[in-house]
């Protein structure tokens, strides 16, 4: 039976459209993309954020910060923020989606609200729930990110001329490690190749931005890899990501420990693009099949051997592309949408 649903999320500025039309973190792209999911299946839906103008998209209501917000709803998930709550009075069932870190929904200006409206938790994996204490005992629930229409279309793989890999990552978050590594061993293994790392903050400070005080050290590093075929690129939307994925030879995945989410690595698999991911990350093996859709490696000389074979052989590239492709996009947001509906409405 249709419900109705109401998301709470207060960080930047978007909208139904914003994925395919600029690059967008992955918390908000799982809002915008599970929101539109949801409508298409007969549920009314309004997203309050910080939309830049009221508007309709895919069935979803984004009436703004200050436009009209529904009096009460079926189902109410604020994002990050249990705070958020209090903007919708009257909800039958409060949510709270955790986007990122847990640690961060118990920050004290937020465990008070949390204390007095005990909403259910949701997260994206269990590497991420496994981060969080629950010393209160709140009940939590485990629904997995989808993947965009453009990450699963079927469109053939065919590696550029200049064969390059692509590292998506924050530029604490591992890249260090990977620009390290191609410097020092990959690039006299194939002299002609690229890394190209994808990253809006690194290509502010290319362009001439200030570097931020704490990001000086990785800026230093990825500058003087340039003359080592490291290029930082500009994130993109949606639709342009998924044709740059299709046109390189390997991701690059530096593995964290910490990492709850690994959307980027995610959306690579679906295109056909294989990973080389380390082991010590908490989600590859959730990600890639080892020796099927990539290489999952532990230790540097394992992690040559992999970029040797993916940026210069045509024939196991192709079989791990071709695995990728079939491993993940069946797991498209319309699946997470129907997972939503089956638990919450």
């Amino acid at each position: 039976m249709p419900i109705k649903i109401c998301f709470l999320e207060d960080s930047v500025e978007f909208d139904g459209y914003s994925p395919t039309s600029r690059p967008l973190d992955p918390p908000q792209k799982a809002v915008a993309y599970l929101a539109g999911a949801l409508a298409q299946r007969g549920h009314s839906v309004t997203v309050v954020n910080r939309a830049y103008m009221p508007l309709t998209c895919d069935g979803v209501s984004w009436p703004g910060w200050s436009g009209d917000r529904p009096a009460e709803v079926d189902l109410l998930v604020a994002v990050g923020d249990a705070g958020l709550f209090d903007l919708v009075p009257t909800a039958k069932r409060r949510l709270l989606w955790v986007p990122n870190d847990p640690a961060e929904i118990s920050l004290p200006s937020r465990a008070a609200a949390m204390a007095r409206l005990r909403p259910d938790l949701v997260f994206h994996t269990y590497a991420q729930r496994d981060r969080w204490s629950n010393l209160e005992g709140y009940t939590s629930h485990i629904l997995g990110p989808g993947l965009a229409p453009s990450f699963v279309e079927d469109i053939e793989c065919v590696p550029a001329q200049t064969p390059h890999a692509i590292a998506v990552c924050h530029p604490l978050g591992g890249l260090e490690k990977l620009v390290r590594l191609w410097v020092d061993r990959v690039r006299y293994a194939v002299p002609e190749g690229e890394l190209h790392v994808y990253s809006a903050t690194l290509d502010k400070c290319i362009l001439g931005a200030p570097v931020p005080p704490h990001l000086q050290a990785i800026f230093d590093t990825v500058r003087a890899a340039t003359s080592f075929g490291v290029v930082v690129k500009r994130p993109l939307p949606d639709p342009q990501m998924a044709d740059a994925y299709r046109m390189a030879r390997a991701f690059l995945h530096p593995g964290l420990p910490t990492e709850t989410m690994a959307g980027a690595l995610m959306e690579a698999q679906a295109t056909g693009l294989p990973a080389i991911a380390f082991a010590s990350g908490a989600l590859t093996r959730d990600r890639v099949l080892d020796g099927q859709t990539g290489r999952i490696v532990d230790g540097d000389d394992a992690f040559l051997a992999a970029c040797v074979e993916l940026m210069t052989g045509d024939e196991s590239r192709a079989t791990m592309s071709a695995n990728a492709r079939s491993f993940q996009r069946g797991r498209t947001w319309a699946v997470a949408a129907s997972e939503w509906e089956e638990r919450f409405a």
